[in-house]
This record gives C-alpha cells, structure tokens and sequence, in this order.
C-alpha cells in the first residue's frame, strides 16, 4: 500500500468502502453486477482509488491480492486475523476430525498445484472426491513403507505425522443405513473439504463431468499460491510430483 496526498472526498470513500465489502463476498461475480463491475475497473485503473481500498482492507487485517475481471477483488486474511478460517475454532470438529480435515485441504492443493509453474498457470484445474481419496490412499501406503521398523516417522511437519495415521484407519467410502457417506469416511471429509471451497467462491460444482467432481477457480490458486511455504503443503507435492515422473 502506498500512501497518498488525494482529498478523498465522503463518496470516494463510499465507493472504496463499498468495494472491499464486495470482496468479502467471494461468491459474488463483478460481470453480474454493475457496481461491482465499475468499481473493480476503478480499482484497476485509477492509483488514489485503489490506494483507498487498500487502506480499508489494510484496516480489517485483509491483503487485496488481486482485481480479477471475472472473480472480482480477492482479499486474503492475514494470520491470526479475525476473518481468518481455523480449524481448532471450528466448535463440531475434535483433534481427530480437524486433522483430517486439514489434510484433506491441503491434498486438494498439492494434487492440483504440484509445481510452482502449476501455481502460475491460469488453466482451470478440474478434480473429484476420488482423486483426492486416492491421492491421499498412495500417501499412506508411501508412509507406512517408510516407517516401517523405525521408532517414528520424521516429516518436515509433525501434523502431517498424525494426520495420515488417522486417515488410514478411516473407511474411503463406508454408507450409513440410508445409503449416505458416512462422517467417518474420508470421502465425506473431502466432500466437506470440497464444499467449504464452493462456498468461499473457490471451487464450482461440475456434475457434467460426473458425481463428486468440481472445477477449481482462480480465487483457489491463489490462495494457495499464498500459503504455498506450507512444509507440510511441500511435502505432499513432493509426493504429487513423484507420482506424475511414474504416470509418465
């Protein structure tokens, strides 16, 4: 953020106001609203403007990393913000859920961006339940070998640790008595994954392409690309990496 000179008259502020409460809305689409639409050709175009919003984001602990055409402003929670998304304040999730939970969010980037040129890429990344489910089944196999007749595994990241050791115990697909995925089955977790991202505007259903598949939008990659110094997130693409040199 720069710091300006402009009188900022009250309607500028308005507008600059206005805006950053768009972007906090990350289902909102600028194409399908004029005032949104104007105000983000605003942001992009005139400098004391822009200036504004990111004042005001600056003000909630918000980066504006991006004015996208199509997804409109993209603002990222700094750490420990109160806008910020934790899974430890979630009040349904014990120890055992949020890890596995966690780790399904992070397969989910890994699969996607595995390389930093991935995370550059604007190519709209298409992924399913399963993928993820079967990603993260080779993770656990790829662990346990490694832990096998050692007194511990050593990750750069001690979550990851517990993480894959909860998730082996737990069924992929299991059925409740109406024929529902289990809670306590990893592709229910992964759906809930899924559906927080739909939800924070970072993922679209795809139904055309079958049950359980979804397109992840730019907002995603970027988002990811900002936590992308995540040891337990680089440990997962390394694994990424490894299983595309095999498929090759």
């Amino acid at each position: 953020m720069t710091t300006s000179t402009y009188a900022y008259s009250q309607a500028d502020l308005t507008d600059a106001s206005v805006l950053v409460r768009f972007g906090c809305q990350p289902r909102l689409r600028p194409m399908g609203l004029p005032q949104y639409r104007d105000l983000l050709h605003r942001y992009r175009m005139d400098g004391p403007f822009r200036d504004a919003v990111d004042a005001g984001a600056d003000g909630l602990d918000l980066d504006v990393m991006e004015a996208h055409l199509v997804e409109g402003l993209i603002l990222h929670p700094r750490e420990g913000s109160w806008l910020s998304y934790r899974l430890k304040d979630h009040p349904k999730l014990g120890v055992n859920d949020r890890l596995v939970l966690g780790l399904a969010h992070m397969a989910i980037a890994a699969r996607a961006y595995p390389t930093a040129a991935d995370l550059e890429d604007d190519t709209v990344k298409r992924i399913s339940i399963t993928d993820v489910d079967d990603f993260l089944r080779r993770l656990t196999d790829k662990l346990r070998e490694k832990a096998v007749g050692a007194d511990g595994l050593t990750l750069p990241h001690s979550e990851l640790q517990a993480a894959w050791r909860v998730y082996a115990k737990l069924s992929p697909s299991s059925l409740t008595a109406t024929k529902q995925l289990s809670r306590s089955s990893t592709q229910h977790v992964i759906r809930e994954a899924m559906h927080w991202l739909v939800e924070q505007g970072m993922a679209y259903r795809a139904g055309e392409l079958g049950p359980g598949h979804y397109r992840l939008a730019h907002r995603c990659r970027v988002h990811v690309r900002e936590a992308a110094g995540s040891a337990a997130y680089a440990a997962l693409c390394d694994l990424r990496r490894a299983h595309l040199s095999e498929e090759d």
